[in-house]
C-alpha cells in the first residue's frame, strides 16, 4: 500500500500563511529554505512555497471549494480561539456548512480558510475520516 506523506501548496504571502497552520493550526515549522517552509505533524511533510509566478487566480473557497485539508487538533476549542486571536475567520460549525456563532464554541469540527483560501476542516475527533488512525 502506498503511504501520502507530502502535500504542497504555494501561498501568495508566505510569512502569512505560515502563520495560519505554525500559530493558528500547530504544525511544527522542521526546516526552511529560501521561499519555503517544511511543515509536519510528525508523519507528513506539508511544504509551503512562496508563489513566485504570474498573479493567481481567486481560489474557490468556502462551501464551493475544489480543495480542502483537514487537519486533528488535540483541543478543538483552543484550535478555534488560535485561528480567531491570529485574525482567521471560521466560516462554518462543522464540516456540513452550519453558521458558525463565535460566543458558542464548537464542539465536532469547524472550516477556517487560510490566507489564500484554502478551506481546512479541524476536527479534534478521531473518527472525522474514515481509514485515518487514531491518536
Amino acid at each position: 500500500m502506498s503511504t501520502l506523506v507530502h502535500v504542497g501548496v504555494r501561498a501568495t504571502n508566505l510569512e502569512d500563511t505560515i502563520r495560519f497552520w505554525r500559530d493558528a493550526l500547530g504544525l511544527k515549522v522542521f526546516s526552511t529554505m529560501e521561499g519555503c517552509y517544511d511543515l509536519t505533524d510528525g508523519y507528513h511533510n506539508f511544504r509551503v512555497f512562496q508563489h513566485s509566478g504570474p498573479e493567481r487566480p481567486p481560489h474557490v473557497s468556502g462551501m464551493l471549494d475544489y480543495l480542502h485539508i483537514g487537519v486533528r487538533v488535540p483541543d478543538l476549542q483552543e484550535a478555534a480561539k488560535r485561528c480567531e486571536a491570529n485574525g482567521f475567520t471560521i466560516i462554518s460549525d462543522g464540516v456540513g456548512g452550519e453558521a458558525y456563532d463565535p460566543d458558542s464554541p464548537p464542539d465536532e469540527s469547524f472550516k477556517v480558510e487560510d490566507p489564500d483560501g484554502i478551506v481546512v476542516d479541524v476536527t479534534a475527533s478521531d473518527d472525522q475520516w474514515p481509514g485515518v488512525q487514531p491518536r
